[in-house]
């Protein structure tokens, strides 16, 4: 993974991830990998984390198009491997799912055909922890409808189409990751008698964010990935 160059577009959970892979690389007595926003500048070892932060929370279709954009604007050319995240914010009980699956993977289907020596990595959407007194507070301060059952149980179904799709061609499963209790429990529910998957509570710093221990479950897969997508 410290050999390979990364562009990660992302939003916040996004930086929670950033900030568990420094304390993996420490915890393994190696160099913290060179972590830049907007910036492409080699690392000791010849790879560096670009980062991003990728379109509007809430706006999922103009993530896309955004990270389309970059890649294309130059990006594609100076990367080895390349991922966006959405946001939970992104996905709610609202959402067209499954239109907005079609537009990621067709537009990353062309990323793919166009830049053929770029390893695409896809990401399932964070998860919230859905439930208790903190998430109701959280939608009544924002006024927004994104943090409970229903809204995870979307996200759980962008994630099953990501999932089917991209199975066994690098995947980083993040919301699978975020559910997934230390003794390998999953932390979940049922809508509509529909199973879903939240946030398990362990791994939290509040309704859809990661504490220390969840940022550094989070990175040890997320190096992971790359290294199994790295070209060398």
């Amino acid at each position: 993974a410290s050999h390979t160059k990364v562009f990660f577009a992302h939003q916040s959970v996004g930086m929670n991830v950033l900030d568990g892979v420094r304390g993996v690389y420490s915890a393994h007595g190696l160099a913290e990998p060179l972590v830049e926003q907007d910036g492409t500048e080699p690392g000791p070892d010849g790879g560096f984390i670009d980062h991003v932060f990728i379109g509007q929370n809430g706006k999922p279709w103009g993530k896309i198009q955004d990270f389309d954009a970059r890649m294309r604007s130059g990006t594609g050319q100076q990367v080895d491997v390349a991922m966006m995240k959405f946001c939970y914010v992104d996905i709610t009980s609202s959402t067209d799912v499954g239109s907005l699956f079609a537009t990621y993977r067709d537009t990353m289907a062309a990323l793919e055909r166009d830049f053929p020596k770029v390893t695409f990595i896809h990401v399932t959407v964070p998860l919230t922890t859905g439930q208790g007194l903190l998430s109701k507070l959280k939608s009544m301060l924002t006024g927004s409808s994104g943090y409970g059952p229903a809204d995870n149980a979307a996200r759980e179904q962008l994630n099953t189409m990501i999932r089917r799709e991209y199975a066994g061609h690098h995947l980083f499963d993040l919301a699978a990751v975020e559910s997934t209790a230390p003794d390998g429990s999953r932390a979940a529910g049922t809508y509509q008698g529909q199973q879903y998957f939240r946030l398990y509570d362990g791994y939290a710093s509040d309704s859809g964010h990661l504490n220390a221990e969840g940022a550094r479950v989070t990175a040890v897969s997320w190096v992971k990935a790359i290294a199994q997508a790295s070209p060398r």
